[in-house]
């Protein structure tokens, strides 16, 4: 099997991908934590220094990157700080911006992240603030055009729904679905908006609110929450992500497929997981790959991305090692 895994991670590379999803700016703060302040029971930080990174859709568009692909966003920003920040490291990265539209006056959705601890101590997060931006107010005509334009000689397409608005499901039922192309979808809120894609990779407490059903450790609910999925949808396989206990791949008439987590001793932080996940099974599915080989290439890279603080994006390099040191 690792053979198999080893060459899908080669015949990623180069596969266009369109992310079509809301950019966020993973913003994070750090600071020293000194004294406690006269005002009120809190910690006094003094900032040390801050960072922004891609998050949302931008850290699938990195996760993207990072394997080997061709990532193309498509998506909004706004024209403050935080979103030419996050322009600027998507350029880093060579890119492609052009269907990213900045918006004169707009806000940019922002996940603000404040670490704090002392010198010698490892920072921990205190409190996250989050500002979503103004994404529900994008034109349609506008979207349709750029997302029609970056589809132009793609692989694959990776929806990356978070809420915010920029993706809307009329427009995927008239210009995603008519393409042949592979389409997987992350929708927090309204997957049953997407029937007609290739895939989903819902988590399970998603899979169960869609479901309306409790899974808990019932597998035969998990199994009839996914094939009601499976049926509703109109996929062509479901990739449910379970945390501690990995994934369970779902495919039409045939019996659920279990995938233990990879190195789960050493699970550091799950941020971003998710991303990891539909970025590197959208690209094997892109290269050719069955279901089940681009769902155990998945989990490997997931593995890796839970052992590094924040969003993680493993290279391909990691994930080749990793697979190597397999039995």
């Amino acid at each position: 099997m690792k053979d198999k895994l080893i060459g899908w991670l080669s015949a990623i590379e180069s596969k266009r991908i369109v992310i079509w999803g809301d950019l966020v700016a993973d913003h994070t703060l750090y600071g020293d934590t000194s004294r406690i302040s006269r005002e009120a029971p809190v910690l006094i930080l003094e900032k040390e220094w801050d960072s922004v990174t891609p998050g949302c859709a931008g850290n699938a568009v990195m996760n993207v990157a990072s394997l080997g692909g061709t990532p193309v966003p498509v998506g909004a920003v706004g024209d403050d700080e935080m979103g030419k920040r996050l322009l600027a490291q998507l350029e880093a990265q060579g890119v492609d911006i052009s269907f990213i539209e900045t918006r004169a006056g707009g806000e940019t959705a922002i996940k603000m992240r404040v670490l704090a601890g002392g010198l010698h101590t490892v920072k921990q997060q205190v409190i996250r603030i989050d500002s979503h931006g103004d994404y529900s107010t994008l034109s349609d005509a506008g979207m349709s055009e750029r997302l029609t334009a970056a589809l132009e000689g793609a692989d694959g397409v990776i929806i990356s729904d978070y809420g915010l608005g920029t993706v809307r499901p009329d427009l995927f039922a008239s210009v995603v679905r008519k393409r042949s192309v592979v389409s997987v979808i992350d929708s927090r809120y309204d997957l049953d908006d997407f029937a007609g894609a290739t895939s989903a990779t819902p988590n399970e407490p998603e899979l169960e609110e869609l479901a309306r059903m409790s899974i808990g450790d019932d597998q035969e609910v998990l199994d009839k929450a996914a094939g009601e999925t499976l049926r509703i949808l109109r996929l062509e396989a479901l990739l449910v992500t379970r945390g501690k206990q990995g994934m369970a791949l779902f495919e039409p008439d045939k019996k659920r497929l279990d995938i233990p987590v990879s190195r789960l001793q050493d699970i550091v932080d799950v941020t971003g997981a998710g991303d990891t996940v539909i970025a590197t099974y959208t690209l094997a599915l892109a290269a050719g790959a069955p279901f089940e080989d681009a769902a155990r290439l998945a989990n490997v890279a997931a593995g890796l991305a839970v052992m590094l603080r924040g969003a993680a994006a493993p290279p391909a390099t990691a994930i080749r090692a990793a697979l190597s040191e397999t039995e």
